[in-house]
């Protein structure tokens, strides 16, 4: 969430950012799904220890069941959504 939110207050978005959550089927995961109108694709690289930024990406691939990034919807922009739950 922070990493769209700031992503969208850098490129001067006017649309809020949203997030969604709800129990995936048979209920054995949690799918998260944020969504923003700033332009390009956030990207999973390492930060170097003194960094301030960088780990947000890093954090939900390796915390996350299952993820992804989708550019596709009748709302353009785009979504990065996570699985929290069984592997």
């Amino acid at each position: 969430m922070t990493n769209a939110i700031n992503a969208c207050a850098d490129k001067g978005c006017t649309t809020p950012v949203t997030l969604h959550a709800g129990w995936t089927d048979p209920h054995r995961r949690l799918r998260v799904l944020v969504h923003d109108q700033a332009p390009g694709l956030p990207a999973l690289r390492t930060a170097t220890p003194d960094e301030e930024h960088g780990r947000g990406m890093h954090l939900i691939s390796t915390g996350s069941a299952a993820w992804g990034i989708c550019t596709h919807g009748p709302s353009g922009g785009k979504a990065t959504w996570f699985e929290l739950g069984e592997h």
